[in-house]
């Protein structure tokens, strides 16, 4: 005998999913999220590590960017990418009250400017430039 899902378990699972990942992206994780789970990384997700992680994750990004981080994670380009703009980062704002102005006056109209225009980075070079050129644009960096 063969149990089937019903058309509304299937449709509650599959919104269990989205809100589970919809708390992931919104806490600077989805990157890992995908990487776990062996699937791709969409270039637009880069952003997102950036624009939600806490100062913590940011913190943890630049600590980790080392030979000793977790083989074959740190090792990426992009990720070497995130983990040089969070140590970018963490050198303006490292309280949690600046970053947090920093993500909502740069970062995330930064990347819904990216998600809309449905440009996201070509390469991990394209997203180092476009961040660092929004934060030389913002008002604590002119006192640097």
């Amino acid at each position: 005998m063969r149990w089937a899902l019903s058309r509304s378990d299937r449709a509650s699972r599959r919104g269990s999913d989205l809100v589970r990942e919809s708390e992931v992206y919104l806490s600077g994780n989805y990157a890992e999220y995908l990487e776990t789970r062996n699937e791709n990384i969409p270039n637009w997700v880069w952003l997102s590590v950036l624009a939600h992680g806490t100062r913590g994750q940011l913190r943890s990004l630049v600590d980790r960017n080392t030979l000793y981080g977790r083989a074959g994670m740190r090792t990426s380009v992009w990720w070497q990418a995130v983990a040089f703009l969070a140590g970018e980062i963490l050198s303006q704002r490292d309280d949690d009250l600046g970053l947090d102005e920093l993500r909502r006056s740069v970062l995330v109209p930064l990347e819904l400017n990216g998600l809309a225009a449905g440009r996201p980075p070509q390469r991990p070079g394209d997203l180092v430039r476009s961040v660092l050129d929004a934060l030389d644009e913002h008002p604590s960096s002119w006192h640097r």
